[in-house]
């Protein structure tokens, strides 16, 4: 990659704080961030900037099939300034 590349990522607040039920899908996202890191700190002397990017609650099929428990479906996402979860298209 040229000087002036950019690497993002996508993250979660799963990385940081692990909810027992996504303890799989929070592993992948710890590993996302500390390979972020690693790539950040990698090519920074190529000019390559690398950053991660945690979009807060967004509607996936995960939500549905077990990514988040039955009872919190109906107020997912309206602890945000939204008041609501987000789209994957947003």
């Amino acid at each position: 990659m040229p000087n002036g590349s950019s690497i993002i990522t996508t993250n979660s607040i799963q990385a940081e704080d692990s909810s027992a039920y996504l303890i799989d899908y929070a592993g992948t996202k710890a590993a996302i961030k500390n390979t972020t890191f690693g790539l950040a700190k990698q090519l920074a002397q190529r000019g390559i900037r690398v950053n991660s990017v945690a979009p807060g609650p967004i509607w996936t099929p995960l939500q549905v099939v077990g990514g988040q428990l039955a009872e919190n479906i109906p107020t997912f996402g309206k602890d945000t300034p939204l008041g609501r979860a987000g789209q994957p298209s947003e």
